[in-house]
């Protein structure tokens, strides 16, 4: 490699269109090759295969090829499109566009930088073009510029193509940093739209609104009225605003999930998404502990209410002062308290340097690896709720699983593996389906005759492999490769891959480190706590 491209690989910032063409230039100076062609030629076999009777093997290996170059292949993406876009509109100009913006959103790291580039395409007389192109721009989270506001509200203004309002709304949703007072005023007035989806993205809009504006109280609650589809969507913004309020409403709602009706109701499904949002809300949500207890009672979602009155109960603990420990840490905490190790190398994933974190953690012993996965899967088990509030089946297993905690005899293993051994529908939502196997397979960390020996510790590592790779997934969006069919219902958070990271690892630390400490048990005392107020 020489001195320059490496300099130039150094340089490649994600969120710099700049240093990237610098990258591209390099490459295609060096004539780095893949596979004995260069990312440049392996883009154009993807884009023209019937050209070379290419079948779908070669396809897949070209287009592995293309996204090998990562960041360096932006620019020639960029250059396609650009070619493309044309007055005389061709059906093949379309499926290049279209084929390119699929490659740009599978970049990874997501190339961020790139947005003020793409915006030309949204004056493309294809609706798919406009819609895969906001999509895209959804994805890499764009600074509200003034130019990205305006290209956005224009595509708010198209009444014929109900979804690319609904993608437009998505965008901004998914601005970087603070909402400006435009946007905040253009998403009160989509709260009128026809699409249901147009509102739920200006409801995560106003959600996002700081600081905190009463005066978005009544119109939220006003919506409330309104709009049965996105009662949780506005409870949530009404939390934010004016928490008061939403906290009474909230109990309202929670309600509403007291018996399970023969057929979908909306108000139900609200219900049980309230309970989980109250657990969401830590010790604010303290002064309600005495309604759901009240609520529990005969209630068939008992298993939820559960769930947030130790989530609420948790935050408590975690918020007192406990003497300091004394003594030298143990290997646990030191490996506990340890920061995510840099990358082993260019290819490594973010997602693989959490896992190998914590498998260096979970050497410490059974429990430990346990606790861990058990903290990663309730962090996105709230995906699960959203999605499918109808089905308490994850929830009861992840009780199991702190049923074994709580007390690890080989009945509660048994009872816990069995509880937790669930498989999704290829129909459920993507998010909620990753959760659900997030759950199931870290209960393969619970063994099923003692503690774990050192001969079979790589097979509970597996097991913890596999339940971080897929609660990264829930967070991040992307589907498992063989496929899911179902689509969200709900607007779920969405992070990025490093994002997913850092919210993992901190969920770990905070679970994992007191009970390591000995200072207080997550787990344990929160159990105890909540059986003491029943």
């Amino acid at each position: 490699m020489s001195d320059d491209l490496a300099r130039a690989r150094r340089e490649a910032r994600a969120d710099n269109l700049s240093s990237l063409r610098r990258l591209d230039a390099e490459l295609v100076r060096a004539e780095v090759r893949w596979a004995g062609r260069t990312a440049r030629e392996w883009l154009a076999l993807y884009l023209e295969p019937e050209e070379l009777e290419m079948d779908l093997e070669d396809s897949e290996d070209a287009q592995m090829h293309v996204l090998d170059a990562g960041l360096g292949m932006v620019p020639a993406l960029l250059e396609v499109l650009e070619a493309s876009h044309s007055e005389q509109w061709r059906d093949a100009e379309k499926l290049r566009q279209l084929t390119c913006l699929d490659l740009l959103s599978r970049v990874d790291p997501e190339p961020t930088g790139v947005v003020p580039a793409l915006l030309f395409l949204l004056d493309a007389p294809s609706a798919r073009v406009r819609r895969m192109t906001l999509a895209v721009m959804a994805k890499l989270r764009p600074r509200p510029t003034a130019a990205v506001l305006r290209a956005v509200f224009a595509c708010l203004e198209d009444k014929r193509e109900g979804e690319v309002r609904v993608r437009a709304a998505q965008v901004l949703s998914r601005l970087q940093g603070g909402i400006p007072p435009r946007v905040r005023d253009v998403a009160l007035t989509l709260l009128g739209d026809s699409q249901v989806w147009v509102r739920r993205f200006a409801l995560a809009v106003l959600e996002r609104v700081t600081p905190p504006e009463a005066g978005l109280a009544v119109p939220l609650e006003e919506h409330l009225l309104l709009d049965d589809d996105n009662r949780t969507e506005t409870l949530r913004a009404l939390w934010v605003h004016a928490p008061e309020r939403a906290l009474r409403l909230l109990i309202e709602e929670a309600g509403n999930a007291r018996e399970r009706p023969s057929e979908r109701s909306i108000l139900f499904e609200s219900g049980v998404r309230a309970i989980s949002l109250l657990g969401t809300c830590g010790v604010k949500a303290a002064s309600v502990v005495p309604d759901l207890l009240r609520l529990r009672n005969g209630s068939w979602a008992q298993v939820f209410i559960d769930a947030a009155l130790d989530d609420i109960l948790r935050a408590e603990f975690r918020g007192r002062t406990y003497p300091p420990v004394s003594g030298a840490p143990s290997s646990l905490v030191e490996a506990l308290r340890a920061e995510l190790p840099a990358p082993g190398n260019a290819a490594e994933r973010p997602a693989e340097v959490l896992v190998r974190w914590a498998i260096a953690c979970a050497g410490q012993g059974t429990e430990a690896r346990v606790r861990m996965m058990l903290a990663a899967t309730r962090r996105v088990m709230g995906q699960w709720d959203d999605e499918h509030p109808e089905d308490d089946g994850p929830r009861r297993g992840l009780a199991a699983v702190e049923d074994w905690v709580c007390a690890p005899t080989e009945e509660a293993a048994l009872r816990a593996r069995r509880a937790s051994n669930l498989v999704p529908s290829q129909m459920s939502a993507p998010a909620a389906f990753s959760a659900s196997w997030s759950l199931a397979n870290g209960s393969r960390c619970i063994p099923l005759s003692g503690p774990v020996s050192l001969g079979e510790s790589d097979t509970y590592d597996r097991a913890l492999r596999g339940s971080l790779s897929t609660a990264s997934r829930a967070l991040s969006g992307p589907a498992w490769s063989n496929g899911v069919f179902g689509t969200s219902a709900r607007a779920q958070e969405r992070l990025s891959p490093s994002e997913v990271v850092r919210a993992l690892h901190r969920a770990i630390q905070e679970e994992v480190l007191p009970w390591a400490l000995g200072t207080w048990d997550p787990v344990r005392d929160v159990r105890r706590e909540r059986i003491r107020l029943e």
